[in-house]
This record gives C-alpha cells, structure tokens and sequence, in this order.
C-alpha cells in the first residue's frame, strides 16, 4: 500500500510538472509583444496576422523579418478601433454587406469580377468583410476629422483630365503577373534576378510570393478603372512584357509583368468628372490621414517588446 500510495504521489507530482512545464511553455510561446494604452498584443496575435498578410505561414526567419512592420500595422489598427470608440463610430454587419453590394455596383463587377478582384488583392471574402469594416471606420473618422479640410479645385480637375485624357477616352483592361513580398530588400533582389534570368517569374511567385499564388500568380481581364493609383502607377509606362521596378503597395513590396494590354473607346462620358474627382482625392485624403495618424500615435503610450 505504502509503494502504491508513493507511486501515485510520484505520478501527480510528475503529471503536476508537466502541466507547470506546459504553462511556462504556453507563457512563453504567447508572450506580450505590444502594449498600446493598455491593451495587449501577443505573440499568438502577431503570428496570425502574419499568416494573414502572407496567406501561408513562412519560414521563421521570414516571419521574423516582416514581424516589425506587421506588428505596427496591428498597433495602428488598435489606435483607429480606440479612435473610433472615443468618437463613437460604430460599423453593424449589414453596414458590411451594404458596403460589398456598393462596392460591386460601382465598379460595375459580375460576382467573378469581384472573386477576380480578391485573389488580386489577396484576399478572401470574409478578410475583405473584416478590411470594408476597418475602411468604413477609418472613412467616418476621416469624413469626421480630416475630409473638411481637403478639397479638389476644378482647376485640378481639368489638369488631370488632360494629362490623362488618352485614359480616360480608352476601357482598358490588362493581364498581369503579380510577385508580392514583405521586404524591400528581398524585393529589390528578385527583380535583379528575376532580370538577369537566374529565376523565372512563375518560380519566383510559387517560391516567395505572399500575394496570389494561383495561374502562377497571372490576373487576366483586370480593368484599369479598377485598379487604385499605386497600381496604374505600377504599370502605365510598361511595354507588354516589361516587369515593373519593384513598388510599396498596400503594405506589400511588389513587383508586376504586363502580360498584355487591350483599349477600346469608352463608350460613357458622364461619369468622367467624379472618377476623376475621386482619384485626385483619394491621395490626399490618405496623406492627411497619415498625419492624423501620427498625431494619435504620438498621443498613445506604446510599449513593444518584441
């Protein structure tokens, strides 16, 4: 009995020291990485958002390299969802989908349109949900806090249209190969080599591409209305064929091929102006938001511990 009795105790104790073991584990593994005016980010946290950005989980020495510039995106985010419940924004579900169904209506896209749409952006439908509530926060912040101040002048208007006019008669659509990556250095390395032919695109998209990994990352149909001014930029001066220089766009390093390119007269006029309005708009407000935003970071007490 006394042998059984010592064995149990044995048992427990040992059981005990795993478990303890475990929980120094599970503690160290989900340590705190950021605090931001006390609200915590952790470890775990930070290798979601990591896989999230990548669409795979990477290697841990590439994790490593991106995990500072994901992990200030993570505080940025925290700084605008504080922002919004300070100035008490709040975004309902059916404001979401309300906001998808617009977002297809004014880019006049079928559903394969809008599916074509996410994998360019890398996205899945329920990462462009939680992305349209995030924009929808941060445009009633900006329409509260920053729009006023920011105004388009016809004289813009007229300027842009005459520098872009050769666009703006055309319906343009383009098929593209896109390679995205985290790291500029890493980016700028690619392109040397993807040039000198050591490694061909498709390779280099399957290899280390953290954007659309499908048709070796090819996009085809794209129209150029709906690409964001990053992209145009991207691509207005390739020849079919070309490779882009490697550029920041939507916190992603990347770099483009044009596969082809087709224009064809553009059959509505009317809608020109707003288009146009909007796009000259649409960089102004994010610089005054970057300022904004620097003003409430520099507000915030943020302590990183990674």
């Amino acid at each position: 009995m006394i042998k059984k009795s010592c064995f149990r105790v044995l048992l427990v104790m040992s059981l005990l020291l795993v478990a303890m073991g475990q929980a120094q584990g599970a503690q160290v593994l989900d340590r705190i990485v950021a605090v931001v005016n006390g609200e915590i980010i952790t470890y775990v946290d930070l290798q979601q958002q990591i896989r999230l950005i990548a669409g795979q989980t990477p290697p841990a020495e590439e994790a490593a390299k991106i995990a500072p510039q994901v992990l200030d995106g993570m505080i940025d985010d925290i700084i605008v969802r504080q922002e919004a419940a300070r100035l008490k924004v709040e975004v309902s579900d059916s404001e979401v989908e309300n906001e998808m169904r617009q977002f297809k209506a004014r880019h006049r896209m079928t559903e394969d349109d809008f599916q074509r749409s996410l994998r360019l952006q890398g996205l899945t439908v329920e990462q462009f949900k939680e992305r349209s509530r995030q924009d929808i926060v941060k445009h009633q912040i900006i329409n509260y806090m920053v729009r006023r101040k920011v105004v388009v002048t016809q004289e813009e208007i007229d300027a842009y249209k005459e520098r872009n006019s050769a666009e703006l008669s055309t319906e343009r659509t383009v098929d593209l190969q896109i390679l995205a990556v985290m790291d500029s250095a890493q980016a700028e390395e690619l392109w040397t080599r993807i040039g000198s032919g050591e490694v061909g695109f498709a390779e280099a998209v399957d290899r280390y591409s953290v954007g659309p990994k499908a048709d070796d990352g090819v996009m085809a149909g794209v129209r150029w209305r709906d690409l964001a001014e990053p992209w145009r930029h991207a691509l207005r001066d390739l020849a079919v064929g070309d490779m882009s220089r490697p550029e920041l766009i939507q916190e992603r390093w990347v770099i483009l091929k044009l596969l082809d390119r087709k224009d064809e007269a553009r059959q509505e006029q009317g809608a020109v102006d707003e288009e146009v309005r909007e796009a000259i708009l649409r960089p102004k407000l994010e610089e005054r938001f970057k300022e904004y935003m620097a003003g409430l970071r520099a507000k915030a007490v943020i302590e990183k511990r990674l």
